[in-house]
């Protein structure tokens, strides 16, 4: 997946570069606790749990891919700051 579109501002959020600086990996702490193995983490493991998470660079908005990019992402809204 090279770009998707902010479902809030409608940027377009580039993430062919690699490493994205606006992609995130993600994981739960009982996913986190899975992946060790003899006081060591299992890489492959470990990558396996993560979920993504695509950050909007303009608006902050947070889109996050639970079920893998075939799916829409939820997404996730910055609070709006109170005067």
């Amino acid at each position: 997946m090279p770009k998707i579109i902010c479902e809030k501002c409608n940027e377009i959020i580039n993430l062919s570069e690699i490493p994205s600086k606006n992609q995130w990996m993600i994981i739960s702490d009982i996913h986190l606790d899975e992946c060790w193995e003899n006081d060591n983490i299992n890489s492959d493991k470990l990558y396996s749990k993560m979920e993504i998470m695509v950050k909007c660079p303009n608006c902050q908005t947070l889109h996050v891919f639970w079920n893998g990019f075939e799916k829409k992402p939820q997404i996730y809204l910055p609070c709006s700051e109170k005067d």
